[in-house]
């Protein structure tokens, strides 16, 4: 299933205020699947990410949160290959 990151422009907002308003994204709906954030605070952003369907399911989700959003994209995720050694 296709991962799509979240961006999220929120000027003037803190910390907080955007635990409480992910608190408010169902963790799994109509397909849609929320995987974790990255927050900046620096720069005002946040950029979350979600296995979904479509990126309409996503904007969907979004909004029924009423989380404000700046656009939503298809995302691959590279991982760290493994080292040698690696007891993981």
């Amino acid at each position: 299933m296709p991962t799509y990151l979240v961006e999220r422009y929120l000027p003037g907002r803190d910390r907080a205020w955007l635990e409480a308003a992910l608190a408010r994204l169902p963790r799994a709906r109509s397909g849609v699947t929320y995987l974790g954030s990255t927050y900046v605070p620096a720069e005002d952003s946040c950029f979350c990410r979600f296995e979904a369907p479509d990126a309409q399911d996503v904007r969907f989700v979004n909004e029924l949160a009423g989380v404000p959003f700046s656009r939503i994209s298809v995302a691959t995720e590279i991982r760290r290959p493994a080292m040698e050694g690696d007891s993981r």
